[in-house]
């Protein structure tokens, strides 16, 4: 299915019933590119046993991304094994519908990009889907895509004034969806390698990554015009003195301040939003160091509202995993790193809220293709085992199923 094929539907407002139902939604490829999802079966449990097929297409087991459309139905983003075509797949709305998943969109990719290294699905100012990509050529380039905003046209209607039984003609300004639903590939200025985003306090997009040589950068939409390449506000370095970057996070705390992580060697470092919505950052500070490398890290939003992040070590078959949470309101109020769990390999890790706000911790271990998650119990304890969801995975992602769509 083409972008010129999707269905405006999803641009007619915000879902107005109430959700039934808060469920974490898994999606995982298996090594030769099956795409398919389990769910949790009930708010805050387990998940289902089965693996459920996507689509019949084959995808890049290297990239996977997962969230949620403005009315709150999953989305997810592969890339066609056969074709390197990006492909964007979100749920139904209709609940009589025979599928729960609406038919793939061909998002394409654009001219003169034969592969990708990193992808980001992010919802951006409108509350739609933006699509960001890093090239795999030897430039680097740096592409976005994103769900057009509804236009605005004069409709003219007759209406009966009170009092009156005469119909007079009014002329007003009505919000209707795009004619084309997805923009034409635009190239951002730059070259990197990863790319991460998270959203300012205000909706624009933050996007941030890491070039060949591992120096990071930091850009930030515009306000006056955000859907244009050329009105953000232009890549930042924001290395200051370090060197080495290997990883970027970036999550908005209860105060909607973004905080940024980096992940260098056996330490961590973070830099905060000066002031809510601004562009403006504080310098780097050492947020935690270690006895060995960090092999990966995530962050999410806390239970009580503050910032969770985990952060796995890269020793032995029995790697710790330490965590790290607002304490406070103030940037500088954080708990001391402690061990939560550990994994048995350089697993990857994803953190996602549940209905009740509590933490799950999804690792999979890319040399077993083993996925599985860790409960939080309280805000620094959790629960003493994994629970398994299945191997033969080569990539999982995760995000919140939030509709009332009860299949």
């Amino acid at each position: 299915m083409s972008v010129e094929d999707a269905t405006p539907a999803e641009f007619e407002g915000s879902v107005v019933t109430e959700p039934s139902y808060f469920r974490i939604f898994l999606t995982a490829l298996t090594p030769a590119g099956a795409l398919g999802y389990k769910d949790q079966t009930v708010e805050n449990g387990g998940f289902d046993s089965g693996f459920t097929a996507l689509t019949d297409t084959s995808y890049q087991p290297e990239h996977l991304n997962a969230s949620v459309t403005q009315n709150g139905y999953v989305s997810v983003l592969a890339v066609d094994a056969a074709t390197g075509d990006l492909t964007y797949i979100r749920e139904t709305q209709t609940e009589d519908a025979d599928n729960r998943f609406a038919p793939p969109q061909n998002l394409g990719k654009p001219d003169g990009v034969s592969g990708v290294l990193d992808t980001v699905l992010i919802n951006g100012l409108t509350g739609r889907a933006n699509v960001f990509l890093s090239s795999s050529e030897a430039d680097n380039t740096i592409w976005w895509k994103f769900q057009n905003p509804n236009t605005v046209v004069e409709k003219t209607f007759k209406v009966v004034p009170p009092g009156t039984e005469t119909p007079i003609e009014v002329t007003v300004p009505v919000e209707v969806p795009p004619a084309q639903i997805w923009s034409d590939w635009q190239q951002l200025p730059g070259a990197l390698v990863s790319l991460t985003a998270t959203q300012n306090a205000d909706g624009r997009i933050f996007l941030a990554g890491i070039n060949a040589d591992g120096v990071p950068y930091l850009n930030l939409q515009s306000n006056d015009r955000p859907f244009l390449p050329e009105n953000w506000s232009g890549w930042q370095d924001i290395s200051e003195g370090l060197t080495g970057f290997e990883q970027i996070v970036c999550g908005l705390d209860h105060d909607a301040l973004v905080h940024i992580f980096a992940r260098i060697g056996d330490k961590i470092y973070m830099k905060v939003q000066q002031q809510v919505s601004s562009s403006g950052f504080g310098g780097w500070v050492l947020f935690a160091s270690f006895a060995s490398p960090v092999h990966t890290m995530d962050v999410s939003i806390s239970p009580q509202g503050g910032l969770y992040l985990v952060a796995q070590l890269s020793y032995g078959a029995n790697c710790p995993v330490y965590a790290k949470y607002q304490t406070g309101t103030g940037s500088d109020d954080w708990s001391d790193p402690a061990v939560i769990g550990h994994v048995y390999q350089n697993c990857n890790l994803i953190l996602q809220p549940n209905a009740d706000t509590s933490l799950s911790l999804f690792s999979l271990d890319p040399d077993t293709g083993k996925a599985a998650y860790l409960r939080q119990q309280s805000l620094g304890h959790w629960s003493a085992t994994w629970t398994e969801l299945g191997a033969g995975y080569a990539a999982i992602a995760t995000t919140q199923d939030i509709t009332p769509n009860p299949s």
